[in-house]
């Protein structure tokens, strides 16, 4: 009766083994057919992994070091190793910069530059929008400040009392802005003062 369970434990012993032999060779068969393609899908993981890194590394640097340069423009404007920082850096932080520094001082000059600028259509219509206001223009193609523009020159009908050309300017807002109930209050208010005020 032991006999029979020894040899009943050693052919499945050898059934096991079969199987692990029988998988390493389908492994290995496997492996030889698609050897080079397996080869270069691990070349080409290395290489994308690597190559994700090093791009995280440099647009870390390359933000560290323009708001290092931002941070010294604020405290010294006169600074020019700053600005060719943040220029060659970020050159969008530096054109803000800039429109920051027009803003202040008035420059008309670097406004229209700035409106010119083309990569950056928001720094664009700010500085449209700017020149307008500055030359008492409150007419501008400002694509995203229409919304804005078209509250003003309505607050401005109200405030000479042409209520319809008001309405019609505060229906320009799209509907979807957060400005369109500013315009609605200013409709129910109708450029009114209350009474016992200027």
């Amino acid at each position: 009766m032991a006999l029979k369970e020894n040899i009943e434990a050693i052919k499945k012993e050898i059934g096991t083994e079969e199987q692990f032999l029988e998988g390493i060779i389908k492994s290995e068969r496997f492996f030889k057919k698609y050897k080079k393609m397996i080869i270069l899908v691990s070349v080409v993981a290395v290489i994308a992994g690597a190559s994700y890194a090093t791009i995280n590394i440099v647009n870390e640097s390359r933000l560290e070091a323009s708001n290092i340069a931002y941070n010294t423009l604020m405290k010294n404007k006169d600074d020019t190793k700053a600005q060719s920082i943040l220029k060659e850096k970020n050159e969008r932080l530096y054109n803000f910069y800039r429109f920051q520094v027009a803003l202040d001082s008035n420059d008309l000059k670097t406004l229209k530059e700035l409106s010119m600028y083309t990569k950056d259509p928001v720094i664009s219509d700010l500085a449209s929008y700017q020149i307008a206001s500055i030359e008492g223009n409150t007419n501008t193609d400002s694509k995203l400040l229409s919304g804005f523009v078209a509250l003003q020159e309505g607050y401005k009908l109200l405030k000479e009392n042409k209520i319809v050309e008001a309405k019609l300017k505060f229906a320009q807002i799209d509907l979807n802005s957060p400005l369109k109930n500013v315009a609605k209050n200013l409709e129910h208010y109708q450029g009114k003062n209350p009474k016992g005020t200027n």
